[in-house]
Order: structure tokens, then C-alpha cells, then sequence
């Protein structure tokens, strides 16, 4: 659906966006990165409001460059800004945009009121978006730039600076929409990265440096699940008991702790946490000499990878 070749976009001495690469299908695709990563500018060329310096785009066969209008009728744009027309209404929004966009006329009033029942603002339909509260507005926009059922939809921060509430709202119309469409997501939230995404791309000053599944961009950039366990054993008992264990995560280590006789193992593993958790209770009942005295584990998250790739300094 989405073809991104060699694209580089330079502002000035800067480069924005370097050489990137990318093919998009159905799916929930996230470009996350830092700010200033070039997220934002990729989605602007995508819509055709910004030129490339070169390489190609192609959405859905079609250049953004040389037919705008075209392509801009195959995408749903959601921007940080929701952009909308704060003295009109949000039936009024909703009937300028379905007009703008060329909703046959027959359909424009059905579609308004779909659009409205889905995202619940049926009572408000008719208060100026003015009064609406953040969370709304997103919501608004999100129907909005579906009125005209565009093939690609993308949501540049699509719940920035809203509640809990309306933030699952929107989480929820995304996953609805998956199977339909093409949808593009940059947000600088991780557990919304990791919750939609079908794949991530990770991007750091305009480059692609990471492209993958969430399972799988944490699994090979942020160690795996970890394991820890204090215990107090024999060190000979204990010395066995770390060969035992070496056979489900080879990297499993132990260290003395500033008590005599207590141990801290570290298990760093790959693969499922009941499974590894599982394992590990087998071979310590193997172990009945072993008195455990503290258990954790660690699933990786997005933003371990995200500060695995990235760098944890400051970026404007």
C-alpha cells in the first residue's frame, strides 16, 4: 500500500530524513523516534505537503508529488493539531468535510451520524467544537478523517495530552479499524506503540535503525525477560544449581552478596515468561537444599528498547 525508496529530505545543512526505506501493507505500522527524529517529516511528504529532496513514494501506486489530489483522497489524515473548525459544530465539521472530500451527497448525513455514534458524541453533535474538551476533539478528528473511507489513515499523536478514558477510546477505534485499512501511527508513547502495532520502525536523526515487531524488537534490543532470585545455599549446591539453569538461559550468572551464604541470581532468557517461569521452578525443586528468599521477574518493555537504540540524552 505504502512504498518509501532511498527518501532524503534536508532542511538547510540538516538531514532531516536519510535514505529511508520502508514498505507498509494492511497493517498497524508505528514510526517511533526521539524529537527531531524525522517522524513528522516522513508523514508531511507522505501527504504531499512537503517535496523530497529524492528518492520515491508511492501510495497505493500513486506519487504524492505529481498526483496530490489523488492521493490525498486515499488518505485520512489525523494531525498533532486536530485542526478543526472550533466555531462550527461537529455535525458542521463533519458535513464541510465529507463535502470537501466528494461524499456522494445521499450518503453525507448517514455517514455524519455513524461517525458520531462511533466515537459517542451524539449528544454534543450540536455544540460548537469550541466547548468540547481535548479528549473529544480527538475523537472528532479521528471520525473526521474517516468520512471519506480513505484507504490509508494516519495519526501523527493521535492521543497526545488526553485522559485515560478517551486515550482507550481511540485505542479501541484503531484496533477496530486494523483489518480494513492501512494505518500509520508516529506517538512518542510507548505503551501505545506496543499495544496497536503490528510493526515498529525506530528512527534517530532521519535514519532507520531498528524495524520489527514489538515481541521481536524486544526480544533482541532489550535482553529478554529477566529473572532474579535471592537465595541462601551451599555455594557447591549453589555452583550446580547455576549449570542447571544455564540450560534454559545460558547467559544465567550468580554473585555473592555481602551475606555470607546468600546468592543473587540473575537469569537473563528469551522467550515466553510463563514458560521460563515455569522451567526455572522445576529445576529449583530439583533443588530442595535452595531456600529462596526474594523472586522477580522482568518483562522488557518498548521503552527499554526505545532507550536501547536511542540514547537516554535530552533532544529538542
Amino acid at each position: 500500500m505504502i512504498t518509501i525508496t532511498n527518501l532524503v529530505k534536508r532542511f538547510g545543512d540538516r538531514v532531516a530524513v536519510d535514505d529511508l526505506s520502508v514498505e507498509i501493507g494492511q497493517e498497524v505500522f508505528t514510526f517511533l523516534g526521539p524529537n527531531g527524529a524525522g517522524k513528522t517529516t516522513v508523514v508531511n511528504m507522505l501527504c504531499g505537503l512537503l517535496q523530497r529532496d529524492s528518492g520515491m513514494i508511492s501510495i497505493s501506486g500513486l506519487d504524492p508529488e505529481t498526483t496530490p489530489g489523488e492521493v490525498r483522497s486515499k488518505i485520512g489524515l489525523v494531525p498533532q493539531e486536530t485542526a478543526l473548525y472550533e466555531y462550527l459544530t461537529a455535525r458542521e465539521n463533519l458535513d464541510f468535510h465529507a463535502k470537501f472530500y466528494g461524499v456522494p451527497g445521499g450518503q453525507v448525513k448517514q455517514r455524519i451520524q455513524d461517525a458520531l455514534e462511533l466515537v459517542q458524541l451524539t449528544e454534543r453533535a450540536d455544540d460548537r467544537v469550541s466547548t468540547y474538551s481535548g479528549g473529544m476533539k480527538r475523537r472528532l478528528a479521528l471520525v473526521r478523517a474517516l468520512l471519506h473511507d480513505p484507504e490509508v489513515l494516519i495519526l501523527d499523536e493521535p492521543t497526545l495530552g488526553i485522559d485515560v478514558q478517551n486515550r482507550n477510546e481511540i485505542w479501541n477505534r484503531i484496533q477496530e479499524l486494523k483489518e480494513e485499512k492501512t494505518i500509520l501511527i508516529t506517538t512518542n508513547y510507548m505503551d501505545e506503540a506496543d499495544r496497536l502495532s503490528d510493526r515498529c520502525l525506530v528512527m534517530a536523526e532521519g535514519k532507520l535503525i531498528a524495524l520489527d515487531t514489538p515481541a521481536n524488537l524486544k526480544l533482541k534490543h532489550a535482553g529478554g525477560i529477566r529473572v532474579e532470585a535471592y537465595i541462601t545455599a551451599d555455594q557447591k549446591i549453589v555452583k550446580a544449581l547455576i549449570e542447571k539453569l544455564k540450560q534454559i538461559a545460558p547467559e544465567a550468572r550468580y554473585a555473592d552478596t555481602e551475606m555470607k551464604g546468600e546468592f543473587n541470581f540473575v537469569l537473563p532468557a528469551r522467550g515466553q515468561a510463563n514458560e521460563l517461569l515455569t522451567e526455572v521452578s522445576r529445576i529449583f525443586r530439583e533443588f530442595p537444599q535452595v531456600n529462596i528468599l526474594d523472586l522477580s521477574l522482568r518483562v522488557p518493555t518498548l521503552d527499554d528498547v526505545f532507550l536501547e537504540l536511542t540514547g537516554s540524552h535530552l533532544r529538542d
